[in-house]
């Protein structure tokens, strides 16, 4: 049977526009703040229900972790508001910065110092401390966490949302709230935070808010380490939307026979661009306005601990003190051959965290395959050559891994497609157990720092 040679015509009204021929994603009216508090309310709305599932998959994480201590639930509490890290985030916060490295107890040659910890997380314990007065200094260190973490969430369902939809941004949530080492997300360490500032960031990035990514960008730099993470993300997808739109606009370039090789790439076809369009094209000097002040954070803390201690390289040598060097993967290596090769019994962290390192070297190949947005994959990227690469312990490398939300993507992607909701739930409810077990070993009996 074949088609027939004609078929009616459609005619548009007239005075009217005809629709486009290929579907072009606006921004949700209630989730970009179109100014004042009504689209801020707005945007809340839209990520109600992923929050709230990310509230029950927390309690429920905080609950088993308070079940399974060895004293009081108040110890447990205590243990995170002042585990490991945590303390150094509190004397930061409650004293300041120290003016010289020390030794670590009088009379040990051991040295230290807490210019090692970036700022802007004790800032928010000082100001929570501040405004809540009434509360000890580690009833606000996991207060401020808290709040972070509801705002990392929030964030997280926003980037996602805004590329592939509220199913998978709301699955996307819950399993950042489940992930195996989710206990530290309200506890006293900047994860947390710098997963708020990190998601925020890719958000304003794939919207193209360019400067409101550029500042982020600053606050994600002085917040961790891994700040440079977010500055790359934001750099190269700048550079890359001014590449594509002067390329549209006919601009000759003076070295092309160099750079045409980047019109091949799959994230330099204007896709990414045109993917979600505003309401009013963003001016060409934003993007770059992005670039050039995304980093300055991450350089502008590591300039300010050398005036600090008086010479150039001071942050590099207060890394060296933590042990915290990039060796590429050398002993990443080591432990994976210690893990498989030793007949002595190793922690309960070495499989699982060997485990959480294997899985995020598939689920990145899957993103790239899955061709996510090129600031999700360069964040990533960027955040697993540091869990993968640096001398820090092995146990700290899954804590490193849990701000690379976009690795979850796949996964939500595949659970919402699932066919029965009973499925679902159960596999949910598994991995909040999972999770909140794990959490409990990681936070209150764990021999080595999470």
């Amino acid at each position: 049977m074949t088609a027939p040679t004609s078929a009616p015509v459609h005619e548009e009204p007239p005075g009217e526009d005809p629709e486009p021929t290929a579907p072009v994603r606006r921004f949700p009216a209630g989730l970009i703040p179109a100014g004042g508090r009504a689209a801020l309310f707005g945007a809340w709305r839209a990520a109600e229900p992923a929050l709230l599932l990310f509230l029950v998959v927390r309690a429920a994480g905080m609950s088993l972790i308070m079940l399974l201590s060895p004293g009081s639930p108040g110890y447990a509490l205590h243990r995170l508001a002042v585990h490991w890290d945590a303390a150094w985030y509190l004397d930061v916060a409650m004293h300041g910065y120290d003016h010289a490295i020390r030794p670590w107890l009088p009379g040990v040659p051991l040295q230290s110092t807490n210019l090692a910890f970036f700022p802007v997380f004790p800032w928010m314990i000082r100001t929570v401390h501040a405004v809540l007065f009434f509360l000890p200094w580690g009833a606000a260190s996991l207060v401020t966490a808290s709040l972070c973490a509801m705002g990392a969430a929030w964030g997280i369902f926003a980037a996602v949302n805004a590329r592939y939809g509220d199913k998978v941004a709301t699955v996307a949530v819950v399993l950042w709230g489940i992930a195996p080492v989710a206990a530290v997300e309200t506890a006293g360490y900047s994860e947390s935070a710098f997963t708020m500032m990190a998601a925020w960031t890719l958000y304003a990035v794939v919207t193209r808010r360019w400067l409101a990514a550029g500042v982020l960008s600053v606050l994600a730099g002085l917040t961790r380490p891994t700040g440079v993470a977010v500055a790359a993300a934001v750099m190269l997808t700048g550079a890359m939307e001014i590449w594509v739109r002067l390329r549209e606009r006919g601009v000759r370039w003076t070295l092309p026979g160099r750079l045409t090789w980047l019109d091949s790439l799959p994230w330099f076809d204007g896709g990414d661009v045109r993917a979600v369009t505003p309401e009013r094209e963003p001016e060409l000097w934003r993007p770059l306005v992005a670039v050039v002040i995304a980093p300055l954070g991450w350089i502008g803390f590591v300039a300010w601990t050398g005036l600090r201690l008086h010479t150039w390289d001071a942050y590099f040598k207060i890394q060296a003190l933590w042990h915290s060097k990039f060796d590429f993967g050398k002993s990443t290596a080591h432990d994976f051959k210690h893990l498989f090769t030793t007949a002595q019994g190793v922690g309960l962290y070495y499989p699982v965290v060997a485990g959480i390192l294997i899985a995020a070297a598939v689920l990145f190949f899957t993103t790239i395959a899955q061709r996510q947005p090129l600031s999700f994959l360069v964040f990533t990227m960027v955040i697993m050559a540091i869990a993968f690469g640096d001398t820090a312990y092995f146990g700290s490398r899954a804590r490193f891994l849990l701000p690379a939300f976009p690795l979850l993507i796949p996964i939500a992607a595949g659970l919402v497609r699932v066919r029965t909701r009973a499925t679902l739930v159960a596999a949910l409810v598994a991995g909040t157990l999972c999770s909140g077990l794990y959490g409990a070993y990681m936070l209150l009996y764990n021999p080595t720092a999470p």
